[in-house]
């Protein structure tokens, strides 16, 4: 029985050391690939931030609209100065192998770019698909390789009020009315938005956007499905203004290297008058530009500005000068007529009247935006907003005027535009206008309709601005793609995802 029973113990001894060694095996295997596992995880966390920073150093070469190529010029300045900008740090070798991780390459640099812009693009889409309402400029202008491009700009809130490039397409042969309207059409049926919300469009005032027939605002509207609020951009009309068809003026604006006329006393009464009238207008352009400000402060200037042009007349007619110190200052020296500097007065007066009465139709609703407590309602040309959930306007209207809340409000509002830079006054106004209670959402929409309104079409003026960096003469093999993507992330408010974008990019392979 004793050996019996030592069989059986010494079977179970090797059981159990079989047994113990197989788990110390397993013990170790989990060991050694969990540390590989870590090194894994290390790694791909590593290539995943190698990843993203590409992305954020693309996006800052589009930014300052230098080439593709710049990013290996970026990295190897990165990699020459961390010798001595990490020296002393303890994992300064792992640092400078991140940084040689970074895929920089133009393609590389080439493709993030593309990305980036699909995905502020999308940002956008998502943005006018939630907007209740948002209005747009259009403008056209050539490229150095002279082909027309359409810039079309959108503005809307939600957040807060945003002003967005939708795109920046190259024309065919031809710019016509229908082209325009075209391009126009197609962007915003191929990303499904629903063009029904339009409320407002601002152009430049050709014939080819603003033709009562065959203009791209008229075809546009016919496909929108309701009346558009229609503005022509008061920068480009006061150049047309300044380069009206007065022959003697045009000489004077047109002269050349030599200067024979500087003998000719009427050339240079004339030369002066242009001189000094020139510089109000120059003063006018930039109260015009600039972030923050509402259609309703773009209403003030104009009709600060059309009450001076009939200042001006009258200081002219009666040879006072005082608003005229060049002219002033030549008839202190000679005598001289002022007769065509008259005529061409009261003809630029004439002017302003008639090419900014569109401005001047709609001005008293833009006062809805901070004066609704007192606002008549017949005032608001409700063909421009019936499409939308405005059926209750009067009534709600009625409710606010018999809420001493929320009259205290907006006489708060106008207090605080009073001492508020008018680049913050968008900002004021749209916090008090989202603040409202849902009661008032009728009003609600009519505010945003109202502030969605462009000013002007500065903004495309940039936008072309930002295009001739971008496709210079340098760098004009750089596709239309190309070239709109880099000038939509110079431009855009938003933010492009890079870390969402690195992630992806990792779960599909390095690239």
């Amino acid at each position: 029985m004793s050996s019996v029973k030592r069989h059986f113990e010494t079977k179970h001894e090797k059981t159990f050391k079989y047994q113990a060694d197989k788990a110390e095996s397993i013990k170790r295997a989990v060991s050694r690939y969990g540390k590989q596992a870590n090194t894994l995880k290390i790694f791909a966390t590593a290539k995943n931030h190698a990843t993203e920073a590409s992305y954020c150093i693309a996006y800052c070469i589009a930014k300052h609209r230098k080439p593709f190529t710049d990013g290996e010029y970026i990295k190897e300045a990165f990699l020459c100065s961390s010798e001595v900008l990490f020296e002393g740090l303890a994992n300064k070798e792992i640092i400078k192998s991140r940084i040689k991780d970074i895929p920089m390459s133009s393609g590389s640099v080439e493709r993030r770019i593309e990305e980036m812009a699909e995905n502020v693009s999308a940002q956008q889409i998502a943005g006018l698909k939630d907007a209740v309402v948002f209005s747009m400029a259009l403008d056209e202008s050539m490229d150095v390789n002279d082909i027309p491009r359409l810039a079309v700009m959108a503005r809307y809130c939600d957040s807060t009020v945003r002003e967005e490039l939708c795109c920046l397409k190259p024309m065919s042969d031809t710019t016509k009315g229908e082209d325009i309207a075209k391009v126009f059409m197609e962007h915003f049926e191929e990303r499904e938005i629903d063009i029904r919300k339009i409320f407002a469009v601002t152009t430049d005032g050709a014939p080819a956007m603003v033709g009562k027939q065959r203009g791209a605002v008229r075809l546009n509207e016919e496909k929108v499905g309701h009346p558009i609020m229609k503005l022509h951009c008061i920068i480009h009309q006061e150049n047309l203004c300044a380069k009206m068809s007065n022959s003697d003026l045009n000489e004077v604006m047109a002269t050349g290297q030599n200067y024979p006329e500087l003998e000719d006393e009427k050339w240079l009464v004339k030369l002066v008058f242009l001189t000094d009238i020139m510089g109000h207008l120059n003063e006018l352009n930039p109260r015009l530009q600039g972030a923050g400000q509402t259609v309703l402060d773009m209403f003030d200037t104009w009709t600060a500005f059309v009450g001076k042009l009939a200042i001006f007349s009258s200081d002219v007619a009666t040879s006072t000068f005082r608003y005229f110190r060049h002219v002033r200052e030549l008839s202190s020296q000679h005598r001289f007529s002022t007769a065509e500097i008259c005529k061409y007065m009261s003809e630029l007066e004439s002017e302003f009247t008639t090419r900014f009465g569109d401005v001047q139709k709609y001005g008293p609703m833009f006062s809805f935006l901070i004066k609704p407590d007192s606002f008549d309602g017949h005032e608001l040309d409700l063909s421009l907003i019936d499409w939308s959930d405005t059926q209750d306007v009067e009534m709600q209207l009625i409710e606010l005027k018999s809420s001493t809340l929320w009259v205290t409000k907006f006489a708060e509002l106008r207090k605080q535009l009073e001492t508020t830079a008018v680049q913050d006054h968008e900002t004021c106004i749209f916090t008090c206008w989202t603040s409202v209670p849902k009661k008032f959402s009728c009003l609600q929409n009519v505010a945003l309709a109202l502030l969605s309104v462009f000013r002007s079409t500065y903004l495309c003026e940039q936008i072309f601005s930002h295009m001739k960096n971008v496709l210079s003469p340098s760098r004009s093999r750089l596709t239309t793609d190309h070239s709109e993507a880099c000038v939509q992330l110079k431009v855009t408010n938003y933010n492009p995802q890079t870390m969402e974008l690195s992630k992806g990019k990792q779960s599909h392979g390095s690239h």
